[in-house]
């Protein structure tokens, strides 16, 4: 019997960590089903047999955002057109293009015939729909109106696609760039130096220490080059495995966030994906301690999540939210203040769009800049390593002739 490591989320959008053992991963589901827990990861204990519970995977398992995106107009227009949830559902099965998706629906719908709210049906299957999406469903189910929900679900996903793509478009040229710099790097000193070495060789030159240092490094590198790959294999095997570990991901999330500039612009991404959500669940009437339960998950950052826990188990001992906040350092000094305003004034929720949009830009503003500056810098850098690389290849040609 296998030991698994549980991370699982409420109706309420609260996070329990548990460790529960079963025969299977099926008999696991079924057991937290019962539970009324929908599994967020599911893990096997121990850090060797968390990285082998996965299959190694290099692109997201769930849906496309764009299938999400298509799934909720078409689910918000049907039931706005008063048709049932359940047969909502069964008519996006048959015209869903995702494999994933539609397996998920398929499931949603069969969980819901069985009596599960549809949040919980939802919760089940994490690949597909995200923590964010799942509360505002729950959101919705308690005002007792689910179109709104995911009208403001919609209206955040295309907001947060932009911010992707802006993203995603700017890294391409540097990326790019720093491959192709390498590739004439690794050109060079597998190829051109070596030639260089056998020319001086057949010479018998006397070569100066910087050159026989670049050519013992060419050597090094011929020498042991599978063992350098195998090397690097490893490390990327065990950095991934120590990555999916509760101790990894604190880590690296705390790093990334401590990262100059770069980690403003993660944390202003965070910021942004948090207070929109949350904006759209308190307007939709849910208590703000609830909200923020419900919108912990969209953080995606451990660090975060924990500040965040802090703070309500803070102020359900007493005290404001934003009073709380300030302790923990959980936003910028701004958007504290923003926050703190929108708290006094009960007029939180549209404050926390304002923060979102303000964020949103700032990200959006930060991103250009960074762009901006890379793509010199790279090309400053990778041009000094070519440029030195040549010029200690030509160093003992530079000294025979000023010794003639």
């Amino acid at each position: 019997m296998a030991v698994y490591k549980i991370k699982a989320g409420t109706l309420e959008g609260k996070i329990l960590y548990k460790e529960i053992a079963a025969e299977s991963r099926a008999e696991l589901e079924l057991t937290l089903e019962k539970e009324g827990l929908y599994p967020i990861d599911i893990r096997l204990k121990g850090l060797a047999k968390e990285f082998l519970s996965k299959p190694l995977s290099f692109g997201a398992p769930g849906a496309k955002s764009a299938e999400l995106l298509v799934f909720n107009q078409g689910f918000a227009t049907l039931l706005r057109a008063g048709l049932p949830v359940v047969e909502s559902l069964e008519i996006l099965v048959g015209s869903c293009d995702g494999a994933a998706l539609g397996q998920a629906l398929r499931d949603v719908v069969k969980r819901v015939k069985e009596g599960s709210s549809l949040s919980l049906a939802m919760g089940a299957s994490p690949a597909v729909f995200s923590k964010l999406y799942v509360a505002s469903i729950a959101a919705g189910e308690k005002t007792g109106d689910l179109v709104p929900s995911i009208i403001g679900h919609i209206e955040y996903q295309k907001r947060i696609d932009a911010i992707k793509k802006k993203i995603t478009s700017s890294a391409i040229y540097p990326v790019v760039l720093a491959l192709a710099s390498i590739g004439v790097v690794i050109f060079l000193i597998s190829y051109v130096v070596p030639s260089f070495a056998g020319l001086y060789t057949d010479t018998g030159a006397e070569l100066p220490m910087p050159t026989r240092a670049l050519i013992g490094l060419s050597d090094l590198l011929k020498t042991y080059f599978l063992l350098i790959i195998a090397v690097i294999v490893a490390f990327v095997l065990w950095f991934r495995a120590f990555a999916r570990s509760r101790r990894g991901t604190f880590f690296i999330d705390g790093l990334k966030l401590r990262l100059p500039y770069l980690g403003e612009i993660l944390g202003g991404y965070a910021m942004a994906k948090f207070t929109r959500p949350l904006g759209m669940v308190l307007a939709s009437g849910v208590p703000l301690l609830e909200g923020l339960r419900m919108s912990k998950g969209v953080l995606a950052n451990a660090v975060l999540e924990e500040k965040l826990e802090r703070i309500i188990t803070s102020t359900e001992h007493g005290g404001s939210v934003s009073d709380s906040m300030e302790r923990e350092r959980f936003m910028p000094l701004l958007t504290m203040r923003m926050f703190a305003v929108g708290e006094r004034s009960a007029s939180l929720d549209m404050i926390l769009v304002e923060i979102a949009d303000y964020h949103d830009q700032e990200v959006n503003h930060r991103v250009g800049i960074l762009t901006s500056f890379i793509e010199p810098a790279l090309m400053l850098i990778m041009g000094t390593i070519v440029a030195v690389i040549v010029v200690l290849m030509y160093l003992p040609i530079f000294q025979m002739g000023a010794s003639i």
